[in-house]
């Protein structure tokens, strides 16, 4: 493609009104992005939902001028301007009605022959959602998933950190331009993010952090996969608008279900009673259900980012608590001695060692938690 093609596709992203679906019916129209700007006022109007006001916008040489500017950013910052008709486009997300005009990707992640896995939830998740989001990934791990998320406080963030911290590929869909990060206290996972996987909007260079885009955004996790998993929701949120888009689009939705009485599973147990999503019982139904194949894995990649940082090498107990933590979660200081077969002095001994490596947290009542 083109430097002209791709400053037409940004101009007509940039001009107010033109959004996804407008976008499409004047491409089908007029058959090239680049022929659009061609047209006259009386050409442009003879298309159902443009009048006078859009197509005098449309023509205006200042959209120009904004896509020039924008163009010249993105390549100082390394970041790739895909148009929806460029091949690396995301196929899944093309299909979809009202995919963006345009993706920024910065990351070297390509989407094409990946197995492609969305994961969302509550931002207040409880011990439950953590141990059901970490155990989900970790049993996918022989099919090397890309996990798709939205960056977020709660199940989003747990479920890219736990991603990369078993050498898995994870996108990270943002609702704003790439030159920023919300929340900022998450910016620090970007670099890992960026290694393998990718950071992507439909938002250009200088896009505030808005409440809408971010409703915006949750199309793109939804369209991206061919599945969508929710973990812990409350009765209204982000994650059913994506759970809701998903369906829309005929995408395998799972929903993880919880208690009745509790308000965080509410939002999942609704999706299942309404038939929207399927009641996930296990890693293997979502494999199952998506066609995946597992494949030969090279098991030096999927040890733990965590226990592989130059804190000092772990002793074969030590590293039995890492895996037993990273398997149930929190847990008591006489759990966390049953489960790895030791006596409560050599576990509490051997805790102290990991929490001076900073591998573990200590919570209140002798509660312990593995760190990411």
């Amino acid at each position: 493609m083109t430097d002209n093609e791709v400053l037409a596709w940004i101009r007509l992203q940039r001009i107010p009104g033109v959004g996804p679906i407008n976008g499409r019916k004047l491409l089908q129209y007029f058959g090239d992005v680049q022929n659009i700007f061609n047209q006259s006022v009386r050409d442009l109007v003879q298309l159902a939902g443009v009048g006078p006001v859009m197509a005098e916008r449309m023509l205006n040489h200042n959209y120009q001028k904004e896509a020039e500017n924008q163009y010249r950013r993105i390549r100082r910052e390394g970041i790739r301007c895909l148009p929806l008709s460029d091949q690396a486009y995301p196929e899944l997300l093309r299909e979809c009605p009202d995919a963006p005009l345009i993706l920024y990707q910065k990351g070297p992640l390509s989407f094409s022959g990946r197995c492609l896995l969305s994961i969302v939830g509550t931002r207040s998740m409880t011990d439950y959602g953590r141990r059901v989001c970490e155990q989900l990934i970790k049993a996918l791990i022989p099919y090397n998933p890309v996990i798709i998320s939205g960056l977020a406080y709660g199940i989003d963030i747990l479920a890219q950190r736990t991603a990369l911290k078993w050498g898995l590929d994870t996108v990270s869909c943002l609702g704003h331009g790439l030159d920023t990060i919300y929340p900022r206290s998450h910016a620090k996972y970007v670099p890992e993010i960026l290694h393998k996987g990718a950071l992507l909007s439909e938002f250009g260079l200088g896009m505030p952090p808005e409440p809408m885009n971010f409703v915006r955004r949750n199309r793109i996790i939804a369209g991206l996969a061919p599945a969508t998993v929710v973990i812990e929701s409350g009765p209204k949120g982000g994650s059913l608008i994506t759970a809701d888009l998903a369906f829309g689009y005929d995408r395998e939705v799972f929903a993880v279900p919880g208690r009745s009485t509790d308000r965080f599973s509410s939002g999942c147990n609704l999706l299942i009673g309404q038939q929207k999503a399927q009641l996930l019982c296990s890693p293997e139904q979502l494999a199952e259900t998506l066609q995946w194949t597992a494949a030969p894995l090279n098991s030096e990649k999927f040890i733990p980012r965590t226990w592989s940082q130059p804190q000092g090498r772990l002793t074969i107990e030590e590293a039995r608590i890492c895996e037993f933590l990273a398997s149930n979660g929190i847990q008591l200081l006489d759990e966390i001695a049953v489960g790895c077969v030791l006596t409560v002095r050599e576990t509490a001994a051997m805790l102290f060692q990991l929490e001076m490596k900073e591998i573990i947290r200590p919570h209140p009542g002798k509660r312990f938690e593995l760190l990411l």
